[in-house]
């Protein structure tokens, strides 16, 4: 908060959850946040958020958590915040919120894709903005399945930055069209500090809500 510009930090718990170590793991000279990880042919990567850089950078894992190596830039030019990948039918899918083209850092969701992850072409998808919608547009976390359902979980930013999270299933999704139905949704505990509960993440038996919490200064 003191120099408004966010790093990557790998925190690290034991069985019972409390931290052993925590560690900075990719410090740039612009704000970095939402570090997306995946692995592709056994090599793990990461797509933090670097909006103020203007484009979306790709990082290769040479060590990990702490050695990470910019690989390449995947869409230069772009103001996108929160990019997430899917990869479905032999494509790739990248989503990301763009402020531009008349879009806000917070309601404006577009989609592009490619057959290879590592590749210097994605093809925007022609119905971009694909989700226009303060309410549900912003990505909060990364895609998965419920059963059959594909669910993209989203920010509901209406109230303030990352109130509620949006439990959206996919319904159609194909190089021509795209379709989304909001399922559930995920909101701050009433009568409580947490004013918001900005991204969800789940894997195993650990699930990872971040949340924003009212505290004294002092």
């Amino acid at each position: 908060y003191s120099t408004n510009r966010g790093i990557i930090i790998c925190i690290t718990l034991d069985k019972e959850m409390n931290i052993i170590s925590n560690q900075v793991v990719l410090e740039k000279p612009y704000h970095l946040s939402y570090p997306f990880l995946f692995e592709h042919e056994e090599q793990l990567y990461m797509i933090p958020e670097t909006k103020q850089n203007n484009r979306i950078e790709l990082y290769r894992c040479v060590h990990f958590p702490d050695q990470w190596e910019y690989e390449k830039t995947l869409i230069p030019n772009i103001q996108a915040l929160d990019t997430t990948l899917l990869k479905k039918d032999g494509k790739w899918w990248l989503f990301a919120n763009i402020q531009e083209e008349g879009g806000s850092s917070w309601d404006t969701l577009h989609l592009y894709y490619s057959d290879n992850p590592l590749s210097d072409h994605w093809t925007p998808h022609p119905l971009n903005p694909i989700v226009k919608d303060i309410y549900s547009a912003r990505p909060a976390g990364r895609i998965f399945l419920d059963g059959e359902h594909i669910i993209r979980p989203s920010q509901d930013c209406s109230a303030l930055y990352g109130y509620a999270i949006n439990f959206n299933r996919i319904t159609m999704l194909s190089e021509t069209e795209y379709s989304e139905i909001r399922e559930g949704v995920f909101k701050p505990p009433s009568k409580s500090k947490i004013i918001a509960t900005h991204t969800y993440n789940s894997t195993g038996r650990l699930t990872a809500i971040d949340a924003i919490q009212l505290r004294r200064r002092f």
